[in-house]
């Protein structure tokens, strides 16, 4: 079985994270998101994941040319020009041929759930296509669907109104699919599931929708993903992890949950966490609070910083006596000066320095 992850879009409402980086390679719990991907579909059986690449691709070729680790064979479809959603899999069809089941995966999805299990409940019910759902707070930043009392999808409605979805499921960006959906897809380029292929498969009444219970984000805007590396951090690490080669002071205060890479040196009487996520080769300084945060390989905090709520990218320097406050993003390679305060949503594209205090919400420094 093949299984194809969408993994070329711009990923524009991330940045100035995916400036630098792809969206799939960012880390949660400091592992680029699509290990996580691709480790679940090699434990479900999938021998072949084709990658739909083209922002970045070089990134993402680079980071697994010389992985024999995965226990999955790895191919990549470079698109021409942007596809959408829906025409990578036609591209794939004719490049690479499928000619049985398989699965297609948005590459920004963290999740748990066991691909094999919702590939046997497709085949179960003989679906020409399944859609994995998950409940959300928040239905209108998605595809909201209606199940009938065979969880056959009966309607699909794409970004309902605040306040006006028929449901909270919606989809969860993980199909599965039967060659025949192809006859779907348009023969143009580009094309959407949500808008050429989906509502075309509700009406021929031949779509069913699959409830997973389980772990489910999407990392679409940098507070979802946040919220994504604090939920794993609960719930694969809730009483927090440290790295056997990290150097923690005794006199430093860990409220975990918490999670510490390899090689990070903490200064003396610092406060970490809660929530609070140091990837690798990270230097914090003395007397220094981080709360509520993820911060990338690379960086260093000095001494009597304060950060909360906010994300930190790779290799920044973060100097003496600043508060960074909730909700804010570092680009990567930022260097903010001492004694400088940045107020709520800031965000800083990527190598920048700031040398003046930030006291208005939501600046945007390019």
């Amino acid at each position: 079985m093949k299984a194809i992850i969408l993994a070329g879009g711009f990923a524009t409402r991330l940045r100035p994270l995916t400036l630098t980086k792809p969206k799939p390679l960012l880390p949660i719990l400091d592992r680029p998101l699509l290990d996580w991907i691709l480790d679940s579909l090699a434990r479900a059986g999938i021998k072949d994941a084709i990658l739909s690449v083209r922002y970045l691709s070089n990134i993402i070729k680079e980071q697994y040319k010389k992985r024999n680790d995965l226990n999955l064979n790895l191919y990549y479809a470079e698109e021409p020009w942007p596809l959408g959603d829906a025409g990578p899999i036609r591209f794939i069809y004719e490049r690479f041929g499928l000619d049985e089941t398989f699965l297609v995966i948005y590459g920004d999805i963290f999740t748990d759930i066991n691909f094999k299990q919702v590939v046997d409940y497709h085949k179960e019910r003989g679906s020409l296509a399944t859609l994995v759902l998950a409940k959300v707070e928040d239905p209108s930043r998605y595809g909201v669907v209606i199940l009938d009392e065979n969880y056959k999808i009966v309607q699909f409605i794409e970004k309902p109104p605040r306040g006006r979805a028929p449901s909270n499921l919606v989809n969860a960006g993980i199909y599965i699919f039967e060659p025949e959906v192809l006859k779907y897809i348009p023969d143009k380029y580009p094309s959407k599931l949500a808008r050429d292929v989906i509502p075309k498969l509700v009406r021929d009444k031949v779509v069913y929708g699959y409830k997973h219970d389980g772990l489910w984000s999407d990392i679409g805007v940098p507070e979802d993903y946040l919220r994504a590396n604090i939920c794993a951090l609960q719930m694969f690490h809730p009483n927090g992890f440290i790295a056997s080669n990290s150097e923690i002071p005794e006199n430093v205060d860990i409220i975990n949950p918490v999670f510490i890479g390899s090689n990070v040196k903490i200064g003396v009487e610092s406060i970490i966490g809660p929530n609070t996520i140091l990837c690798n080769n990270i230097r914090v300084g003395n007397y220094t609070r981080i709360e509520n945060s993820i911060v990338f390989s690379n960086t260093i905090i000095e001494d009597a910083a304060v950060i909360q709520g906010s994300i930190i990218g790779e290799g920044c320097h973060i100097s003496k006596w600043v508060r960074i406050e909730t909700d804010s993003v570092m680009g990567d390679s930022t260097i903010v000066d001492e004694n400088i305060y940045i107020a709520r949503k800031t965000i800083v594209l990527p190598f920048k320095e700031i040398n003046e205090s930030i006291f208005k919400e939501g600046q945007v420094i390019l």
